[in-house]
């Protein structure tokens, strides 16, 4: 027995007589001269006319993506920075990474 899915029709303020898909989409924000991309959005677009409508965790993922750049800037003492660099050189990693990595699993 075949299962009926429900179409949910197009809710643009245009005439448009589509039905909306879920559908995962990356997603890209301008932030001053640099385009950001926020991974994983989940959305609802029109077969038709292509517009999307977005779920509230969609909305809370992209705000906090304009809110919080992924930039910090950190001073260290030298011997510290030092230290880092060495491990991350011996985890084949870029200082970036390795600092990203450690906080990672330090918060968990």
């Amino acid at each position: 027995m075949e299962k009926k899915v429900k179409k949910i029709p197009c809710l643009s303020d245009k005439p448009c007589d589509g039905h909306l898909t879920f559908k995962r989409v990356d997603y890209a924000i301008k932030l001053k001269d640099k385009t950001v991309s926020v991974p994983n959005i989940e959305v609802w677009e029109c077969n038709l006319c292509g517009e999307r409508f977005y779920p509230y965790e969609a909305s809370k993922k992209i705000d906090l993506y304009k809110e919080y750049s992924g930039r910090l800037m950190l001073r260290l003492e030298p011997e510290l920075h030092w230290k880092l660099a060495r491990v991350a050189n011996k985890h084949h990693r870029s200082l970036n990474q390795e600092v990203n990595y450690l906080l990672e699993n330090t918060l968990k």
